[in-house]
């Protein structure tokens, strides 16, 4: 017994799988022409791949006629069970590959506060509608993730993408700009120039260990560094926009982020010949999830919904 599984074994390493798919064709169709046809073979390369199969099984596949070939008996049943098992490994090949051609899967990604909750999460929804075999686990928060320590495959953030990581522009044009509310600019005076502010409340975001009260800006072209007098400051997007929605300050946030508010006459643009340096949104990816057709399906969807938004 012994002997057998071991013989057999050896058969199967050295059996040609091209030519043991050529055998099912031709008993399907009836002829080798039909099947030499099909794969761009000469008849006579054909044949001469069934004989060498034959001889590595040891047994007749065929039996040979003037008019056609048909299976042998033990050829019939030989053939059919290695049709059932090439069934099974073209269909594990086509599992594997299924990320880089199919948008299907878990899609863990992060997303910031602010952004994530009131733009992101209806555009996903609509993303996920598109792509029924989709599941998403999302992870919400300012901090910027490390996708090499995280549970994440992707993220979404502001800022240009660290030195060796793969990004995908998604606003590469974006900066963030000074708004308060109505009522704050009543009570306190709505700023003319940047000096103006010195006499203003602002609202600072600490976000990488970037301090809260420096603001690296841009003064009609003219780069400056804002010395803000923060009187409140926070680790969130979305705290920070909430707190000047409510008449708390002016606060420097990216357009994205407050272009419903400003739309919806919550927030003024204050000094509109101020702005940050270009704050580009990035889609950040881990390193190989770039090649899966769930991420290229993200990262096309996202930057043709946003340039819109």
């Amino acid at each position: 017994m012994k002997t057998s599984t071991a013989t057999t074994a050896a058969l199967s390493e050295r059996l040609d799988l091209g030519a043991l798919r050529l055998a099912l064709r031709v008993a399907e169709l009836g002829g080798v022409a039909a099947a030499a046809r099909e794969q761009g073979l000469l008849n006579a390369t054909a044949t001469a791949a069934i004989r060498r199969l034959e001889q590595q099984l040891g047994a007749r596949l065929f039996m040979r006629s003037s008019r056609a070939l048909r299976p042998t008996p033990e050829g019939e049943a030989f053939l059919q069970r290695c049709l059932a098992a090439l069934s099974a490994v073209d269909e594990a090949a086509a599992e594997l590959r299924a990320p880089l051609t199919q948008v299907r899967g878990l899609l863990r990604l992060g997303v910031p506060t602010d952004l994530g909750t009131q733009v992101l999460r209806p555009l996903l929804d609509e993303f996920m509608g598109l792509h029924p075999q989709l599941q998403l686990d999302l992870a919400i928060g300012d901090r910027v993730a490390d996708l090499a320590r995280e549970p994440v495959d992707a993220a979404i953030r502001y800022g240009d993408a660290a030195p060796g990581q793969i990004a995908r522009p998604l606003v590469p044009d974006n900066h963030a700009i000074l708004v308060a509310a109505p009522t704050y600019l009543r009570r306190a005076g709505t700023p003319k120039r940047l000096d103006d502010l010195a006499a203003h409340e602002m609202i600072g975001l600490r976000i990488a260990s970037r301090p809260a009260h420096r603001w690296a800006l841009l003064d009609s072209g003219k780069p400056v560094t804002l010395k803000a007098r923060v009187r409140r400051s926070a680790d969130s997007g979305l705290v920070a926009r909430q707190w000047a929605v409510a008449g708390c300050g002016i606060a420097l946030k990216s357009r994205l982020d407050v272009a419903a508010d400003l739309a919806a006459g919550h927030l003024i643009h204050v000094l509109p010949q101020v702005h940050s340096q270009p704050y580009p949104l990035v889609l950040a990816l881990a390193r190989g999830t770039h090649l899966s057709a769930r991420m290229r399906a993200l990262g096309d969807f996202l930057q043709r919904r946003l340039q819109v938004a």
